[in-house]
């Protein structure tokens, strides 16, 4: 099978062009700059283009040119915190950037599968903990989350209309080693800052919330498998189908951690507007063959292990 990958040098990007290289898959990963990630791929057979999502002539030549049997569109603004500083970037990237992409598809003459990397960000903030499926309400609370929901309408928009085979997919928390400002990486870096004498302990927020927390490793495979045979058309939920609470995560990493740590709540960390539960569901998922391989305890030694190589 032949990729292209936007956004290859991000967190997600850089995970799955290395699994798709290691099922054998000619890869091309586009990007402004290539990072470090990108560097050490070509080295196992990543094809790096440097361009830039919201330029509509040179993707229509990439892909007229590459002639690639799926695009893997994950080339985005992705922080919802930055979403309230930058929300005219974040708009500008994520959402003319996917007309660009779909509009350089439909002008190529071919038709590849097409693979928006959307959010679970869309979904609807609510109360109750049952899990979120694909036809939960939507109704986002970031500019980066309204922004996701537009970019998953015009893809869902542009397949109806000119006959592209899109699938979209809506990840929950990805999680591994190379993240950085989420909870997992945040917790970690503060543990080893306090196995090497750094910082005395760690203060934290709200360790009540839980997360669908899902290594990315997984999350990547399932982008695979829904290239494969995903429905045009649907929309597919990565996730785990299960919650863990935040503070039972930072009670795993303590136990791995080589010295004691102390742990002070800040209530200046504390977030108001955090969802008390957000689990996904992941039937729809599952029912093409995929399932989650690496265990829990597995992806947070490996993101300790990589903050302590840091």
């Amino acid at each position: 099978m032949k990729a292209l990958i936007t956004g290859a040098g991000g967190f997600i990007g850089g995970y799955l062009a290395e699994h798709l290289l290691s099922a054998g898959d000619r890869v091309w990963g586009m990007d402004r700059e290539p990072g470090a990630v990108c560097q050490t791929l070509e080295q196992r057979g990543l094809r790096f283009v440097r361009g830039d999502i919201l330029n509509g002539a040179e993707m229509g030549e990439l892909l007229a040119d590459l002639r690639p049997d799926v695009v893997y569109h994950l080339a985005a603004q992705s922080f919802p915190g930055r979403s309230w500083e930058q929300p005219a970037l974040t708009f500008d990237i994520n959402v003319r950037g996917t007309v660009s992409l779909l509009e350089a598809v439909r002008s190529s003459g071919g038709k590849p599968v097409v693979i928006p990397i959307c959010s679970s960000a869309e979904y609807a903030p609510r109360v109750v903990t049952t899990p979120i499926t694909e036809d939960s309400p939507l109704g986002p609370s970031t500019p980066y989350g309204v922004s996701k929901l537009t970019q998953d309408h015009i893809a869902r928009l542009y397949g109806e209309r000119y006959g592209l085979p899109v699938v979209r997919v809506r990840p929950f928390y990805l999680v591994g080693p190379r993240k950085m400002g989420d909870v997992c990486s945040d917790f970690a870096r503060g543990v080893v800052a306090v196995e090497r004498g750094a910082q005395p302990g760690l203060k934290v927020g709200n360790l009540d919330v839980i997360r669908d927390l899902l290594d990315v490793r997984d999350g990547v495979g399932a982008m695979r498998v829904l290239a494969e045979k995903g429905r045009a058309g649907s929309v597919y939920n990565i996730c785990l189908g299960t919650g863990y609470r935040v503070g039972d995560i930072l009670d795993r990493l303590i136990a791995l951690a080589g010295k004691p740590v102390q742990v002070t709540v800040d209530p200046a960390r504390v977030r108001s507007l955090d969802e008390p539960v957000k689990i996904g569901d992941n039937r729809r998922l599952r029912e093409l063959g995929w399932a989650p391989r690496i265990s829990m305890e597995q992806t947070l030694r490996d993101i300790l292990d990589y903050w302590r190589a840091a």
